[in-house]
């Protein structure tokens, strides 16, 4: 089923050939900088700031900004805007409106955790209601991780053929518009089988703490070893996501955090 493999890995090595993917080339990752507060009022010294906190992290000193990663909800007054990041009224609800940063106080990170524990119900619905009779799936890692133990044991071709094989693998891939991105084949498949609760705080932690959080300090904060998201398990994303908030609650207000998109 190589339609899954571009779905666990959409981004594909130029040397492999039809049918083929690379698990050794890096995927972009979104990274969470904590700035000063005094670059929301002296954006001058944002690309300065950024450069020197990426250095020790990232395959390159540089990164782009994510304007797509924080989730404001309401419309941000004349004071507000100069203090964003890149900030973006929603094209179908123009009340909404998307950054890439700004000050910890203004970017409604409650709001958006409460938000979808209000709506991920339906979401976990209809998924229940997809894979009905199916036997529970084990997740893409599981068995990645035996491939990798052993890989003349257990190559590649026999991992992806397990895994695609499931019931309630092969009946979310077919599910029609393929709805589920790559990571709902890994932490978030183990999220959904949690249930609404646990499914509601996994997406809460990826729409706001991303893939890695850099402090103010400069200090790495990451939820595994592998920066791929579809690699990675839930208690790995649970215990960082729980850091990360824990770490951003006793930041001031005005601190910035910045979304890069970037190579670890």
């Amino acid at each position: 089923m190589p339609e899954l493999i571009d779905t666990l890995y959409p981004r594909r090595c130029p040397s492999t050939g039809p049918g083929q993917t690379c698990l050794l080339c890096p995927e972009p990752v979104r990274l969470i900088v904590c700035l000063p507060a005094q670059v929301a009022h002296e954006r001058h010294q944002l690309a300065a700031h950024l450069i020197a906190a990426l250095t020790p992290h990232v395959a390159a000193p540089t990164g782009l900004l994510d304007g797509g990663h924080f989730l404001l909800w309401h419309r941000p007054d004349d004071t507000e805007t100069p203090l964003l990041l890149m900030p973006t009224a929603d094209p179908d609800i123009p009340d909404l409106t998307w950054c890439a940063g700004g000050p910890v106080g203004l970017l409604d990170l409650q709001a958006t955790a409460a938000h979808l524990r209000r709506v991920v119900a339906d979401d976990v619905t209809e998924w229940r209601a997809l894979v009905d009779g199916t036997p529970p799936a084990l997740p893409w890692w599981h068995y990645l991780d035996e491939h990798r133990a052993d890989p003349h044991r257990y190559p590649l071709t026999d991992a992806v053929g397990d895994f695609t094989t499931q019931p309630r693998i092969a009946a979310m891939a077919g599910a029609p518009g393929t709805p589920y991105s790559g990571d709902m084949y890994g932490p978030g498949l183990e999220a959904l089988h949690a249930g609404a609760d646990d499914y509601a705080d996994y997406q809460a932690g990826l729409l706001t703490y991303g893939d890695g959080l850099i402090s103010l300090d400069g200090d790495l904060l990451v939820p595994a070893f592998t920066p791929t998201l579809v690699e990675q398990t839930l208690p790995e994303r649970r215990l960082y996501h729980r850091r990360a908030r824990h770490y951003i609650r006793t930041l001031d207000p005005a601190v910035v955090l910045a979304a890069v998109r970037c190579f670890r």
